[in-house]
């Protein structure tokens, strides 16, 4: 995931040890996606 981020332009986008998945039940924070910008991006998933 993080190389997909990279290669759309994104800098500060790293591999996290664990997954998405880990950050999530370690509670650290998460913004939801906007609709605007799943749009942009053409991800389909649905805001948190």
């Amino acid at each position: 995931m993080a190389l997909q981020l990279r290669r759309q332009g994104f800098q500060q986008a790293y591999a996290l040890t664990g997954g998405f998945d880990a950050w999530r039940q370690a509670h650290l924070p998460l913004e939801p996606l906007r609709a605007a910008e799943a749009h942009e991006t053409g991800n389909q998933h649905q805001p948190m």
